[in-house]
């Protein structure tokens, strides 16, 4: 697996480790970690969209936000461009966050109720001198025409807004920095199915016109293949599977993604599907099985999973980590 090429990569997520200590006792000792995020190492090409897939809880949010540096590594290195993100000086960091931005997956929480839409969309670029303040007003419509807002609404607040329109205030606020990545953190997962095509269509057509890289994290398959490049497959804070997007839905190599695709819904009743039923519950983040991870839930575990760690092994631009193409 080749680590890191900032000539290629945006962005270089290497080794990541991300522990959150359990605290018990009256002296709140240590007694162990919850391993959210258990060293895994991935790249993200400039221009690509990236998804991220992998049932709730594995640790795709903590990777989104360990990249962002809104939560801080555990261990491991994350290079934006080339460069250290947690090496670089302080007067580099405000210029950092402006390149790098968040679409968050609530649509309600994720606005202040106490600002109006032109002073959430206004507020950042405003503050990182990107537009000035007798031209702030002009930014803010041509940043709200751009994700199909209308413009005379940017004096109402939030609450005012239906959750598909709320939405697209948090990607206007994203868009008006100006960045280079955006972590696309389930953007559609709390709308109704018939707004969740419209946010989609928006970040593709978005990210053709500014040129933008995309890590986009999501549960739903058939979201994934309608918006990403590649498909990266997390499962209990590891990496099993990484995969161009067309390999990756009529090949899937690993288990775990085999299974994920067998429950992904076809609108047609009469059509047969032959589905994975994995049995058992997910391990516990706090105490992983030895060798795979996935190995008590896996229908073709073999011995040696029970015993080894497979590693990411790069077959051919397919990356899994599975003893059965030893």
């Amino acid at each position: 697996m080749t680590e890191g090429n900032s000539e290629r990569h945006l962005v270089d997520v290497l080794h990541l480790k991300k522990y959150y200590p359990i605290k018990r006792g009256i002296l709140r000792r240590t007694a162990g970690y919850v391993k959210a995020v258990n060293d895994v190492t991935f790249q993200i090409r400039r221009g690509e969209t990236l998804g991220l897939v992998g049932e709730s809880g594995c640790g795709k949010t903590t990777i989104g936000r360990s990249i962002l540096r809104l939560i801080v590594p555990s261990a491991g290195t994350v290079a934006f461009d080339g460069a250290d993100v947690e090496a670089l000086q302080k007067s580099d960091d405000a210029a950092l966050r402006r390149r790098m931005q968040i679409i968050f997956q609530d649509p309600y929480g994720s606005l202040n109720p106490r600002m109006n839409v032109s002073d959430i969309i206004g507020e950042a670029p405003l503050y990182h001198r990107l537009v000035s303040k007798a031209e702030l007003d002009d930014y803010v419509v041509s940043i709200m025409e751009k994700v199909g807002l209308r413009p005379e609404s940017r004096a109402k607040y939030p609450h005012e807004f239906s959750g598909g329109q709320r939405q697209r205030i948090g990607i206007a606020r994203v868009l008006a920095m100006k960045p280079e990545f955006v972590v696309c953190d389930e953007p559609v997962s709390a709308l109704d199915v018939s707004i969740q095509s419209q946010v989609l269509n928006l970040l593709a057509d978005l990210r053709s016109e500014f040129s933008l890289t995309y890590l986009f994290i999501s549960h739903d398959l058939s979201v994934v293949k309608h918006i990403s490049d590649r498909v990266a497959v997390l499962y209990l804070g590891k990496m099993v599977e990484i995969a161009p997007k067309a390999d990756f839905f009529s090949q899937p190599m690993h288990p775990y993604s085999q299974a994920l695709i067998s429950a992904i819904p076809v609108p047609d009743p009469d059509a047969t599907k032959n589905r994975v039923i994995l049995e058992g519950d997910v391990p516990s983040p706090i105490n992983p099985p030895d060798g795979c991870i996935f190995s008590t839930r896996c229908p073709k575990a073999m011995d040696r999973c029970k015993a080894e760690e497979p590693i990411l092994v790069d077959r051919g631009g397919h990356e899994t980590a599975c003893f059965l193409y030893g």
